[in-house]
């Protein structure tokens, strides 16, 4: 009996009258298939008639193999599986799920694929039973089973430790390396479970007894492991030289970098280490994700109505704006957006950073180098011999930087910088401290952003609760305008289909679910109080008003403070009350 065509299994599966598949679709794709070659199921998946959900059911009632939409890691034999290189796996989309006796389930995306699937018959020396599983999941299920076996690998006996002295910088997949040295592994594991649980931060830290690991995870640190205290200068050396660092120098503070492929993602980390007075040298990395800062400004957290005041402070051809707050605020995050958003061909862009955390395409960017007298305050002297348009200084500390800005300001240019104030008043005062004329900072300001960051309920199992009145006043929402739907709104990007109903609210679910670790919380978003500076506010700095006088003023023109941008964002059901006070605690009056 002949096969039936892969087309018409999909219209079977697919057609109908309401759908996006009809014979009209099949035959434009017959026709693609006959101009460019391929295959017509890979062909209707690009034209988005058919999911690869449904190709791949297709594909199974054809061939006479097994489909399955979802595929979970308990059912997984994790010796099987690692038995097979994971870029073999990776790069053909394999994964050995168990055995039985003579044949091996195989889940696969492409059982077309004959010669990856013979060579895997060869290498696990067994038949093999092919079952329909979709690529991303294959992946996913791949970086998961791979990270247990790291972790089952990666607990330190007492056996001795070896140290790798090769310290490529090539970008190989950390889950990938094979060496056997125990440190080795335990170290990779360390980064790869980071990368995983979307952690910030690593802390290695000695104990008396013991190496404490913490990780921070969206602003919260969490024991993560622990080891024998013998292991830690092995530990501290394994990390030193991934960096780069003096193994040798245990007495002086030390800064490096490391570049790695970790679970698919290009991440940089910073390291830095610190000798301690009883234990020994302590170990700090941040881990930087390229995807988890460059956003585009919509997608920080910003209202409608902010995004249409920053688009407007950003296209204008000089003054400057600083974006205020402490660090860990999202700070970088905000003006590498704000470049991104403008970064185009006719436009000089420079920056003075302290580090360049992240390269940017078309943007020529300096790193601060104390070593060389490379301050911020020199480099800025040094763009203005450059012809700029834009210039981006990582952060205003002193006179120099601050009056240097200010000159290039008024000559002509925009400049994008941060300062440390707990609001964005405080940043005229904090300005008129460091030495600058109240008259020059009354010029050349064109707006203050201060910003912090809160932690966004899981939108898997968060719960809708009727909130009390007390709970809504605390955050300056009126609980009768909440209950009548009358409280007002700011509309966030994306945020309207998750909006809780009127009258009610979401919080964190106790003990959270497997999305979120268990935290009830996944990922951030910033809060924000913009201030423009108009005339008034001009006419205050030259007075040398307190910074309280602007902010009251700022209000009255229509501000929203960090505290009501917050309640915003419970209205919206992005971040829950008890979030929005804890951070917004000292800016109450």
């Amino acid at each position: 009996m002949a096969r039936k065509r892969i087309g018409d299994l999909l219209l079977e599966l697919k057609g109908g009258p309401n759908s996006t598949l009809t014979p009209a679709v099949i035959e434009q794709a017959v026709a693609t298939q006959k101009l460019e070659g391929g295959r017509l199921g890979e062909i209707l998946v690009r034209m988005r008639a058919v999911t690869e959900d449904d190709l791949l059911h297709a594909l199974g009632l054809q061939l006479g193999i097994g489909f399955s939409a979802e595929l979970k890691v308990d059912e997984i034999d994790t010796d099987l599986a690692t038995g097979v290189p994971i870029g073999f796996a990776k790069q053909h989309r394999l994964l050995a799920v168990k055995r039985d006796g003579d044949i091996t389930m195989v889940a696969t995306a492409d059982p077309l694929d004959v010669g990856a699937l013979d060579d895997l018959r060869m290498q696990l020396g067994t038949e093999i039973q092919p079952v329909l599983v979709p690529g991303q999941r294959i992946l996913e299920v791949i970086n998961d089973v791979y990270g247990r076996k790291q972790d089952k690998g990666g607990d330190l006996g007492e056996g001795e430790s070896e140290e790798d002295e090769g310290a490529s910088e090539e970008l190989v997949d950390i889950l990938e390396i094979t060496d056997e040295a125990p440190i080795i592994r335990w170290v990779n594991s360390l980064l790869f479970n980071a990368v995983k649980e979307r952690a910030s931060d690593i802390h290695i830290e000695p104990g008396e007894k013991e190496v404490q690991v913490r990780y921070r995870i969206d602003g919260v640190l969490y024991e993560s492991r622990q080891a024998p205290r013998q292991f830690m200068p092995s530990i501290i050396s394994r990390v030193k030289i991934m960096a780069g660092l003096n193994i040798a120098e245990k007495r002086l503070p030390q800064d490096g970098r490391i570049r790695r492929k970790i679970a698919g993602k290009d991440i940089d980390m910073r390291v830095a280490t610190i000798p301690t007075v009883k234990q020994g040298e302590r170990v700090t990395i941040r881990l930087l994700d390229r995807e988890s800062v460059l956003h585009d400004l919509a997608d920080i957290g910003f209202g409608d109505d902010h995004l249409r005041q920053i688009d407007d402070l950003i296209h204008r051809p000089h003054g400057i704006m600083l974006v205020t707050g402490p660090t860990g605020s999202g700070k970088t995050t905000t003006l590498y957006a704000c470049l991104a958003k403008i970064n185009s061909p006719d436009l000089n862009i420079l920056t003075i950073e302290d580090p360049v955390e992240y390269q940017l395409d078309g943007i020529s960017q300096t790193a601060v180098n104390d070593k060389i007298e490379l301050t911020f305050a020199a480099g800025l002297r040094s763009f203005l011999r450059h012809d700029p348009d834009v210039i981006m200084v990582g952060e205003i500390r002193d006179r120099d930087t601050a009056e240097i800005a200010i000159q290039a300001s008024l000559t002509g240019h925009l400049v994008l910088s941060t300062i440390h104030t707990n609001d964005a008043a405080g940043a005229i005062t904090r300005l008129v401290d460091l030495g600058v004329q109240p008259f020059l900072v009354a010029s050349s300001l064109m707006a203050l952003l201060a910003q912090r960051l809160v932690r966004r309920i899981c939108k898997e199992c968060r719960e809708l609760y009727k909130p009390e009145a007390e709970d809504l006043v605390s955050i300056g929402i009126d609980p009768k305008a909440f209950a009548s739907g009358q409280a007002k709104r700011v509309h966030f990007k994306g945020e309207d289909t998750w909006m809780p109903p009127p009258g009610m609210l979401f919080r964190a679910k106790d003990g959270g679910c497997p999305a979120c670790l268990g935290a009830g919380y996944k990922g951030r978003t910033a809060i924000y109080e913009l201030l423009p500076i108009d005339e008034k506010i001009r006419q205050l700095t030259i007075k040398n008003a307190d910074a309280q006088s602007v902010k009251s003023y700022g209000q009255q023109a229509g501000m929203r403070t960090l505290r009501e941008d917050g309640a915003q964002k419970v209205l919206a059901g992005m971040t829950t009350s008890a979030e929005v006070l804890m951070i917004t605690t000292q800016d109450v009056e």
